[in-house]
């Protein structure tokens, strides 16, 4: 047997199911232990701050604009599963600034180490045709499947991270980006700060664009931008917290991992767009209509969790006479939501997770 028919067998027959297991194992242990997953995360992402502070007030680091957590893969070979925290300056890797702290993610990171060692394992069975540099670099050719649950961590744990004092001590750009990824490579942006609010004009004219442009990451939040017209435009991850969008249309839009958050949104249409992740916690939506609205996962493969690893968050939001009619958001959170005259699809009754009291409060309709 050749080394690369030896390499494909390997990888067949042993890598890609153990792949899959460790995927879904990680994703269990997220979901049971995301409360405390995002205590962890939110105290390190502190520590980074205390260190900012300390370095801006011995005029060492001007003003942040950028927070990056780093996946170092090196740290899986040695076991420390560690993402590096580094604070750069607006201009990124272009003016460097020794400002750094660490984050550990065995949580996360330990199911790949657990993965070379099976691998390793194995390997002995080829005759010595496969080396263990080869095991290794099997594995970390996938380890944005362990990464992204880290970065799906962040949008959950960042909300409130931002509540911090330290963090609103710490001298900051005009725009500040907290993004995870890999180091000095992709990254993805969780989180947004525009210190100089844009211009309502400018927020119009975005979200006035023709249909099919992307216009994703963008700050919208504590805008006043009542009975908008918004037709089937990418806002995925884009802000909208604390805004008021009454009586205004989202339909047909991708709104993967939107925030929501305390916005003004009564008698809004978000029919027929795709809501994956989105969090609507605290939102007035009396009256909103969610009509053949999706919110299940969307991966083009069952090893990407993301989007839909959060789900769609409703919780203690306002949605009396809200209509779900046809509407996918079947694991969609709706805990303490004021379901009130919401109008359902009786034949859905068992697949939403509704309390007594909510079930009693819905309208259930054939049609």
């Amino acid at each position: 047997m050749k080394k690369e028919e030896a390499l494909q067998h390997l990888h067949d027959n042993t890598f890609l199911p153990a792949l899959a297991e460790s995927v879904a194992a990680l994703e269990r242990y997220f979901q049971e232990n995301k409360d405390q997953l995002v205590r962890e995360f939110v105290e390190s992402f502190r520590q980074m701050l205390l260190h900012v502070e300390f370095m801006q007030n011995n005029q060492e680091l001007p003003p942040v604009g950028f927070i990056h957590f780093s996946l170092l893969r090196t740290t899986v070979l040695d076991r420390t599963h560690t993402f590096l925290i580094e604070g750069y300056t607006e201009q990124w890797y272009w003016e460097p600034v020794e400002c750094y702290a660490r984050y550990e993610a065995a949580w996360a990171l330990q199911e790949a180490s657990k993965l070379i060692s099976l691998l390793d394992e194995r390997r002995k069975m080829y005759m010595g045709i496969i080396q263990a540099t080869d095991v290794e670099f099997m594995v970390l050719k996938e380890m944005e499947l362990f990464g992204q649950f880290v970065t799906a961590l962040a949008r959950v744990a960042i909300p409130g991270a931002i509540q911090l004092p330290e963090y609103q001590q710490i001298r900051k750009a005009d725009r500040l980006y907290i993004r995870v990824g890999e180091f000095k490579d992709i990254s993805e942006v969780v989180y947004i700060e525009e210190r100089i609010k844009r211009e309502e004009k400018e927020s119009i004219s975005l979200l006035g664009q023709p249909k099919g442009t992307f216009c994703t990451h963008e700050t919208f939040a504590h805008m006043d931008l009542p009975r908008s017209n918004v037709d089937a435009l990418d806002l995925r991850y884009c802000d909208f917290s604390g805004s008021n969008f009454a009586d205004s249309q989202f339909r047909v839009c991708i709104l993967f991992g939107t925030r929501w958050v305390s916005s003004k949104l009564p008698r809004t249409d978000f029919s027929h767009s795709l809501l994956c992740d989105a969090d609507f916690r605290h939102a007035d939506l009396s009256g909103a209509i969610f009509s053949y609205a999706e919110g299940q996962g969307v991966s083009a493969d069952e090893l990407h969790r993301v989007p839909g690893l959060l789900g769609v968050q409703f919780a203690y939001a306002d949605l009396q006479g809200a209509d779900f009619r046809h509407s996918r958001l079947y694991h969609a959170n709706f805990h303490g939501a004021n379901m009130r005259n919401a109008v359902f699809l009786e034949k859905d009754r068992e697949r939403f997770a509704l309390s007594e009291t909510q079930m009693q409060q819905i309208e259930w309709r054939t049609e």
